[in-house]
């Protein structure tokens, strides 16, 4: 069984909330950015609360990644994925993203709790991307067993 959305209160942690993000599973084409880190903002150049996370994957593999979403609620598991972060400035971000399930007493959507952070290549300059996020890509996708099982989701 999942833990209840309603026991999750973000502001009890403080140190994840710059690198937290929420997400609301609409449907098969709309993943509702719900709660976005002000790490995370920045990193995207935009708030990107309420917008469709969709619109910034790459269109051949959106029913994929739409999939790799609904694989973590459809099957109870966690998932690390690594991504690359392409900006409209031309930076290149690689990022480690662990998603979370929880079970959605607040509405009839599933929900997915997202921890993510910025993996820092070595060689490459850190700077902050005034620009927005243009597409996203996955490196490495992996399941984690929470109790339920692992996902047979495969891209």
């Amino acid at each position: 069984m999942l833990p209840l959305r309603s026991s999750f209160l973000p502001e009890k942690v403080p140190r994840l909330l710059p690198t937290l993000s929420i997400y609301e599973l609409v449907s098969r084409d709309y993943i509702k950015f719900r709660l976005i880190g002000t790490a995370i903002r920045e990193r995207m150049g935009a708030d990107m609360t309420g917008k469709n996370y969709l619109d910034f994957v790459d269109p051949a593999r959106r029913e994929k990644s739409a999939g790799s979403f609904w694989a973590v609620v459809e099957q109870p598991c966690a998932m690390r994925v690594i991504s690359n972060h392409a900006m409209t400035s031309g930076r290149h971000m690689f990022l480690e993203v662990l998603m979370v399930p929880v079970e959605n007493d607040r509405g009839e959507n599933p929900v997915v709790l997202c921890q993510t952070n910025e993996i820092n290549k070595p060689g490459k300059e850190e700077f902050h991307d005034p620009d927005g996020l243009k597409l996203v890509t996955v490196s490495n996708r992996e399941f984690i067993d929470i109790g339920a099982g692992l996902s047979s989701f495969r891209d």
